[in-house]
């Protein structure tokens, strides 16, 4: 790790000996798209998300794909192993290391939460302005913003690193095929589809071959969340009741939190239901989505719905891998799949509600985008006429967006409520860009 080297085929063999290793099978990430052009900029690069969705072989990638082939001056450090770690208790390690170079050094740092104040750490490092560009990772947002962000107000840029999506999951389960040729095949479309249902995104479970393997992957997810995040760094001591919140929430997609009911159900405090909820959504397992409203008499806006970040994870709380078609539940699995194609596709400055009327009018999400309302509603089943439902058109009689879109699984089109136009699409569509939507 003193050494420096200069020769790139060199430093490949000593990164690869310090853990930066490519896999057998790579399937590329779009959030690479994303990052690339800040690797010119000045700013830390931030990597978080869950455990196990890719973030180490993410920063493989940017390392042999983006840099290698320009610069040797590029250096790897795990901090889950114990030799790696102990070179950071000397700040002036570092420093000397960078030094050593006439040009820009790449410093790549995974699970940046293991040091002990890593945002001191490298606030300290930037504000020398050192010739240098750091890349770290961490799995948990609430150790990445109490230990990393905070201190790095300014100087950081944050990407958040999902399970695979459609289009990934299609390259990992087609991997000699072009995504969107793979998405407008009916067979392969539907075979990627269910496996999203059944088994969700995460890399490791979507590579495997068999059955078996990807069930005992998702249980070892789970149990790896359980004891590192919850365990070990949020010290939760009610093990059994956060366990069995996870299972009612599973069987809830889709629904309104009613806390005095979770709370009464699982026998644990309001206060302690409420920090469970925080951590669950903190440790990407779930998300929450906020009532859209513009009058609050005629609109619920007090509790959210719930979502899971990973459909696999979803299925192993309720013990249910069964076949999408037959599956009581289908509706929640499908809005839940819509909830993540628009939470991965959406921009900054767009925010994503529900809609809701103590009448019983409803739309599953609401996109904003600036001050524009676009309404998406979710229909589990192979539509066979362009037929708009009562809660999407009270909706757009009362907000009169410019566009609406009823998701479902096969009808493709479009027809005007009034001056609204209704576009009725697939999740492949969605997915194969043939709309701007944001």
């Amino acid at each position: 790790m003193g050494l420096f080297v200069r020769d790139k085929v060199n430093k490949k063999n000593e990164l690869e000996r310090s853990g930066a290793k490519l896999p057998r099978r790579v399937v590329p990430r779009q959030i690479e798209r994303e990052i690339i052009p800040w690797l010119k900029r000045e700013e830390i690069i931030v990597i978080t998300g869950a455990r196990q969705t890719g973030k180490s072989v993410l920063l493989y990638r940017l390392i042999y794909d983006q840099l290698l082939p320009k610069t040797s001056n590029i250096f790897y450090f795990n901090l889950d192993v114990p030799g790696q770690i102990d070179f950071f208790d000397d700040p002036g390690r570092l420093v000397d290391l960078i030094n050593r170079s006439k040009s820009r050094t790449y410093i790549f740092i995974d699970e940046i939460q293991r040091l002990k104040e890593p945002g001191l750490f490298l606030k300290g490092l930037y504000d020398l302005h050192l010739p240098a560009k750091f890349i770290v990772s961490g799995s948990s947002t609430l150790e990445i913003k109490s230990k990393v962000q905070e201190a790095l107000t300014g100087r950081k840029v944050v990407f958040q690193l999902q399970p695979f999506n459609l289009l990934e999951l299609s390259q990992a389960i087609f991997p000699e095929e072009e995504p969107e040729q793979t998405l407008t095949s009916k067979n392969k479309y539907n075979q990627i589809l269910d496996h999203y249902f059944r088994y969700g995104g995460y890399p490791a479970v979507a590579l495997a071959g068999d059955r078996k393997i990807k069930l005992r992957l998702i249980e070892e997810i789970f149990r790896s969340y359980l004891e590192k995040d919850i365990k070990t760094f949020l010290k939760v001591e009610n093990e059994t009741a956060f366990i069995n919140l996870v299972k009612v929430l599973a069987s809830q997609v889709g629904s309104l939190i009613n806390k005095h009911e979770l709370s009464s159900t699982l026998g644990i405090h309001k206060n302690t239901l409420d920090n469970y909820l925080f951590y669950l959504e903190q440790t990407f397992v779930l998300d929450f989505v906020r009532p859209f409203f513009k009058n609050s008499r005629k609109e619920l806006v007090k509790s959210p719905k719930i979502y899971f970040r990973d459909l696999g994870l979803r299925n192993l709380a309720i013990a249910n891998y069964s076949d999408f078609k037959y599956r009581p539940d289908r509706g929640a699995i499908f809005e839940n799949l819509i909830y993540l194609l628009l939470s991965e596709e959406r921009s900054f400055s767009s925010r994503i509600n529900f809609w809701r009327t103590k009448s019983g009018a409803e739309v599953e999400f609401i996109l904003m985008k600036g001050m524009n309302p676009i309404p998406f509603e979710a229909k589990a089943s192979e539509l066979k006429e362009f037929k708009i439902g009562r809660s999407l058109r009270s909706f757009i009689e009362k907000y009169q967006p410019e566009v609406a879109y009823c998701v479902n699984l096969s009808l493709k089109g479009d027809r005007k409520v009034g001056k609204t136009k209704v576009y009725f699409i697939s999740p492949a569509e969605f997915l194969t860009a043939k709309m701007n939507l944001l």
